[in-house]
């Protein structure tokens, strides 16, 4: 997904520095492309529970080197066991990569997995990549950052309300969308009165970022509406996004470990609407945010807050220990450690590789293109090199992670 762009980019492009041939996937082409291609080394960034198994078992992949790591890899106690079914038989994968000691610990307690000696404990690469925006990224003192969380209200797939309770199985799945589709209902309300006030008493811009899952077109109207001091953010990352922001407008989101990677104020309108304790029904993970943000009590103190020229960002020891628990590896250096396991496993490139390389970069440039043609959904949340243009920051961050993560220190000779 789009989110998680960076980390693949990155990774990409240094393999491509060390001579070898990488092709980043996404949900619209990987499972057409393993029916065709069988990868020596297969990366994958996501939700097991979500990966295309069948995908997977269509090629024999005991020649394939797999390695995993989650997209989320923090959660409550419970939720761990859904993200990591205790039905899935784990030895496909060759090393996981696990963001924290505590998901790290959980996995070796609760799931089989024969090469125990091949789980790591890496570290989350998007505080890494945060921390390189935070450095380069010009700060705007007069943009206002939404960040929109609205996929109950506003999907992307026009379904209604009415399609989602009927297809969630049990009382407690149906509670969830109801407490969800409630604090959206409220937000949006919170949203565009503090909108209205920006506008109407600053000279602020607001800068809204929708959910990946939202239908972006539904905003068309605010853009019309408040003309140039309105846009809407599409940038892969949202710590680039938030880095360029003066603070930020948000229900609790895991993106305010983002925030705090590249020290942006923001400001939490969840006790304002009154939706604290149901938003830790749905997703109890979510109770560390409010250690991380300002936490206003009435929308008059949030409008204060949005004109305090010297707001700083919020943290606290509590918060600063989920995150040594759950998001700092053994080390800081996330990618070289990730480099290290993928080139233990690595061959030269021959000349099937490049012509391989060549036919999926056909292939997918006639995928996008048939969905960009069609106005199909999945640009909007999958990664194509054809339309998705990386911006200056992302390609000088790349470069400057590869220059640190020299070859002749890894694992594999030069090419």
């Amino acid at each position: 997904m789009k989110r998680d762009l960076s980390t693949c980019y990155i990774l990409a492009k240094v393999l491509n520095k060390f001579g070898y041939k990488t092709f980043i996937c996404c949900r619209r082409n990987f499972n057409f492309l393993l029916r065709y291609f069988e990868p020596k080394q297969l990366f994958l960034l996501g939700q097991v529970n979500m990966l295309p198994l069948q995908a997977i078992n269509s090629f024999e992949f005991e020649n394939t080197f797999i390695y995993f790591m989650p997209a989320e890899g923090f959660a409550a106690n419970g939720e761990y066991e859904q993200m990591y079914p205790k039905s899935l038989n784990y030895d496909f994968i060759q090393t996981i990569f696990f963001w924290g000691k505590r998901p790290l610990e959980w996995f070796k307690n609760n799931r089989s997995y024969t090469k125990r000696n091949l789980l790591r404990r890496i570290g989350y690469a998007r505080m890494s990549i945060a921390k390189e925006y935070a450095a380069i990224v010009e700060r705007n003192q007069k943009k206002i950052g939404f960040v929109g969380r609205f996929p109950a209200m506003n999907d992307l797939y026009k379904r209604g309300a009415i399609d989602f309770f009927l297809s969630d199985d049990t009382v407690l799945e149906r509670e969830r969308l109801r407490l969800r589709q409630d604090v959206e209902s409220k937000a949006i309300s919170c949203y565009m009165e503090l909108i209205d006030f920006i506008i109407k008493n600053t000279d602020y811009t607001i800068s809204f970022r929708p959910h990946p899952n939202e239908d972006i077109r539904s905003y068309d109207g605010l853009a019309k509406r408040f003309g140039n001091r309105f846009e809407i953010n599409q940038a892969f990352d949202v710590a680039e996004w938030m880095a360029s922001c003066y603070s930020i407008i948000a229900l609790a989101s895991s993106s305010f470990i983002d925030a705090h990677e590249v020290k942006t104020p923001v400001i939490c309108i969840d006790s304002i609407i009154g939706t604290t304790d149901s938003t830790l029904i749905f997703d109890p993970a979510l109770d560390i945010m409010y250690e991380a943000c300002h936490l206003p009590s009435t929308i008059e103190e949030a409008k204060t807050l949005l004109i305090n020229n010297k707001l700083q960002s919020v943290s606290s020891k509590k918060f600063e220990s989920v995150l040594d628990e759950n998001y700092r590896g053994e080390t800081d250096a996330i990618f070289e450690g990730i480099i290290d396991e993928i080139l233990v496993n690595t061959s030269k490139p021959d000349l099937v590789d490049h012509f391989y390389k060549y036919l999926i970069n056909l292939f997918d440039f006639l995928f996008s293109t048939k969905c960009f043609i069609n106005r199909e959904n999945s640009l909007q949340f999958d990664y194509s090199y054809f339309y998705h243009p990386i911006s200056i920051s992302l390609k000088n961050i790349s470069s400057t992670i590869g220059a640190r993560i020299n070859l002749s220190a890894r694992k594999s000779e030069p090419l």
